[in-house]
């Protein structure tokens, strides 16, 4: 609100009062939100001040979430987890007050299944001292956590959202890293394949072919001008990106792409200064060396890189980038080829 001038006052209320407050008009906002089909037509959802982990935890003794006998959730009273449960025609069977109190519940045999972040889970264990081994847990889904605004009060106020949003990655914490055991799902799921790809005579061929053209960075970011100038305002007919998407390696990485279904979201092949060789669908850059997809695994020691996880306000859906350094007979770096990925639908794979 500082960032772009805007007086505000915070008040502390329960979240269903909030809720409710923002629908009557006697407030502006709440925060922190997850998307909630209720707030339809009253508010609009800000983009994420940052994102939460859902997973299902239950006790060893219970066979968890899928189980075919009854099972009793527990929720935190007014949570987010219990507004979910509540929209999934869930009824938990206890609400309490704070996450400690789940996971004694769930120790004792009281509940057998809840859902709750990673990292808050993770903390409650550890500050009860309970054995981390007795807990089984599974992923469930991101969640983006942002701000309400009331339709009414952005009516009022045209272009406001558009500034927030511009600006609320300056108050988010650190971006949103994968924790270790869903970095090795994603490697285990797709990497050995996305390698095979990478040693594809063509991409190969492909990509020497445009190194050797030498071309200087005054000019690659010219390049990429024209072509961001282009997809913006012309649309994709007829520009670079159209040119370079109906060629014949594009071609192959699409025809890659469509064994990973929905999985895998884009592919790029890239060359020694992270400029377009060759892609699966448009991108909004032409030149991708200033990003980690590329400065991640280029000339550096690591034989992948992930990327922390980003979120798609337009579709609310989380993509990491996967990439690995395309390397010639030698060895020896010459490009980098980098996926999409989306993360909930390639955790929730076996």
């Amino acid at each position: 609100m500082q960032q772009i001038g805007q007086p505000y006052q915070l008040l502390s209320m329960p979240w269903r009062r909030a809720k409710q407050e923002v629908k009557m008009g006697r407030i502006d906002g709440y925060f922190t939100a997850i998307p909630n089909d209720d707030m339809q037509g009253y508010a609009q959802l800000s983009a994420p001040l940052f994102l939460e982990n859902w997973y299902w935890f239950w006790h060893q003794r219970h066979a968890g979430p899928h189980s075919q006998t009854k099972i009793r959730y527990g929720a935190i009273l007014g949570s987010h987890q219990a507004d979910w449960f509540n929209a999934k025609d869930y009824k938990p069977e206890l609400e309490v007050g704070d996450i400690a109190q789940l996971v004694q519940l769930l120790a004792i045999g009281r509940i057998d299944v809840i859902v709750a972040d990673l990292d808050d889970f993770n903390h409650a264990v550890q500050r009860l001292k309970l054995p981390p081994q007795q807990y089984r847990q599974a992923f469930l889904r991101y969640v983006p956590l942002g701000v309400y605004f009331s339709m009414a009060r952005l009516q009022q106020r045209p272009g406001f959202m558009q500034h927030f949003n511009a600006g609320v990655h300056l108050c988010a914490p650190a971006p949103f890293a994968l924790p270790e055991t869903e970095q090795q799902h994603i490697v285990a799921l797709l990497l050995a394949n996305l390698l095979d790809l990478s040693r594809n005579p063509q991409l190969r061929s492909a990509v020497l072919q445009q190194n050797e053209r030498a071309a200087s960075l005054a000019s690659v970011m010219q390049a990429d001008a024209q072509w961001q100038h282009q997809v913006q305002h012309n649309g994709a007919a007829g520009s670079m990106a159209q040119q370079l998407l109906n060629s014949a390696v594009s071609a192959v990485l699409r025809s890659w792409q469509a064994n990973y279904a929905d999985t895998v979201t884009e592919v790029i092949l890239m060359d020694n200064q992270g400029a377009n060789v060759a892609i699966s669908d448009i991108t909004t850059d032409y030149w991708q060396g200033d990003e980690m997809q590329f400065l991640g695994v280029f000339a550096q020691q690591h034989d992948y890189f992930i990327d922390v996880v980003e979120y798609d306000q337009s579709t609310q859906g989380f993509q990491v980038k996967l990439s690995v350094p395309l390397t010639d007979d030698n060895g020896h770096h010459i490009g980098a080829l980098s996926i999409g990925v989306d993360v909930e639908r390639a955790l929730s794979q076996d």
